[in-house]
């Protein structure tokens, strides 16, 4: 037996009383919904033949009374008529067939039952918040006070004890309702979502999904309306859900900006030292510093840290779990090479470290490639991660064993992520887009002048450092909070 949502959109009033039956049933604190209610709105005002004027002359007094002067009323044409229309939509997690928050869990925190709900087990959730970027409907919600993240679970209690889901019981019009997909199929009018392409899911819901949501539909008929539309009442939608099309990056992402830069600078010191000789200790010795305040700083993105540990434990399919093992097999990799800096060094841990290294950026790209962030599900993802490790790992190596070809291989990576800078459109306001292009620009001329042998290795790491730092934050910012 399997499990799903029905909602009439074309006889929803908008009450939210699933929407407050929900947050009541589950003690949810402000802030945090999970069922919702949608306003869409979309048509215009325009102007179409049918109003009436006078043929000729005008209105003027005689004999102490007001009539017209000439003519008669005939139509013409300055009415105006409206195209406007409105329709809700009740929605929470649509329990998918294939679930992307499952999926991309580095925990392995959820599971799916049998009957297709699919739960959070939040004794094992780190809350990082990957799931709420991977699903396309915004399902997923952290709870602030635990630090884990919560959604929907269908009321199986409730469904258990042969009971309704408490938004179903409290819609007053009964246009929201579930079914045994196994045993009732849809009512005639209802949609199957989860047997519909993706493009022909019903305005709000992504166009890009490929979750196949259990969740069937009456169309309002405005539904296929061609005009615009727009959430009418997003601002009664939690910002977890509701789109931001410009923003600041959350508080909670900024330390992934410290984490990734920091990473990937080791990673590219660790790849271009294999170019020298030697590997000087200095050299070896920041590799693993960069490492582990990259860590530590990541830890600050985590709801409930002490669950860090599971993140490995699902390398089967998450991307973020490949990318903590490959971390922390570049992080042994490098103790390997401090054990033999004493000793002889060897080629064959360098190259290991340098391997490792760049896996690591390759994941960390891959963390990103998710189809309900378009921004970053692109190639432009793993080329500016790419040329983000080129550029600091280049100037890095740099610091320690100058030589023009380090200035050379960083001029040629700047000059990459000057193109794409140029080439994306800006995600945030104002002043950060012509900041970034401005350092960058800066770097590019201060690697110019190391080539001519300036000894300017300092100021230059510094303006390229800045530019990276600035365009990470780019990246982040770049990502919609929901598609709304």
């Amino acid at each position: 037996m399997t499990y799903a949502f029905t909602f009439d959109a074309s006889a929803c009033t908008g009450c939210k009383a699933c929407q407050e039956a929900c947050r009541d049933k589950n003690d949810l604190p402000g802030g945090v919904l999970w069922r919702w209610v949608i306003e869409v709105a979309g048509g215009e005002w325009h102007p179409a033949g049918g109003a009436w004027q006078p043929a000729s002359g005008a209105w003027q007094p005689a004999s102490g009374a007001w009539h017209p002067a000439g003519g008669a009323w005939q139509p013409a044409s300055g009415a105006w008529e409206n195209s406007v229309f409105a329709y809700n939509l009740s929605l929470a997690c649509n329990h998918c067939v294939h679930p992307k928050c499952a999926g991309v869990c580095p925990v392995d925190a959820f599971h799916v039952r049998p009957d297709g709900i699919v739960l959070i087990d939040q004794g094992k959730c780190m809350g990082c918040g990957y799931c709420a970027w991977a699903c396309p409907y915004g399902a997923p919600q952290v709870l602030p006070e635990r630090g884990v993240m919560s959604k929907c679970n269908f009321c199986y209690d409730s469904l258990d004890a042969g009971l309704p889901p408490s938004c179903v019981a409290a819609c007053p019009l009964r246009v929201l309702n579930f079914i045994a997909v196994d045993d009732t199929p849809p009512a005639p009018g209802l949609q199957a979502l989860w047997q519909l392409p993706a493009s022909a899911h019903p305005f709000p819901l992504p166009p890009y999904s490929r979750t196949e949501p259990h969740l069937a539909v009456k169309p309002h008929p405005a539904m296929n309306n061609p005009l615009e539309k727009q959430v009418a009442n997003r601002e009664e939608i939690p910002p977890g859900i509701a789109q931001k099309q410009r923003r600041l990056p959350a508080i909670s992402e900024l330390p992934l900006v410290g984490f990734t830069l920091l990473a990937q600078m080791a990673a590219g010191i660790a790849i271009f030292s294999l170019a020298l000789p030697a590997l000087p200790l200095p050299l070896l010795l920041s590799i693993g510093g960069l490492l582990g305040m990259g860590g530590l700083v990541s830890f600050l993105h985590l709801g409930k840290k002490r669950n860090a540990w599971r993140a490995v434990l699902h390398q089967k399919k998450s991307w973020l779990s490949r990318e903590v093992l490959l971390a922390g097999l570049f992080g042994l990799a490098w103790v390997w090479n401090v054990a033999l800096a004493w000793q002889a060094e060897s080629g064959l841990a360098r190259g290991v470290m340098a391997l490792l290294g760049l896996g690591l950026v390759f994941s960390m790209s891959q963390v990103y490639r998710l189809r309900a962030a378009p921004v970053w599900n692109t190639w432009r993802t793993p080329a500016a991660f790419s040329l983000s490790a080129a550029v600091l790992g280049a100037l890095g190596v740099n610091l320690a064993a100058p030589a023009p070809g380090w200035g050379a291989i960083a001029c040629l990576a700047l000059a990459a992520e000057l193109g794409l800078a140029l080439s994306t459109q800006p995600s945030l306001p104002g002043w950060a887009r012509p900041l970034r292009l401005a350092l960058l620009g800066l770097a590019l001329v201060g690697t110019l002048l190391l080539l001519l042998g300036a000894a300017l290795s300092i100021p230059v790491f510094a303006l390229a450092l800045a530019s990276e730092v600035v365009g990470r934050w780019q990246f982040y910012a770049g990502r919609p909070v929901w598609r709304y």
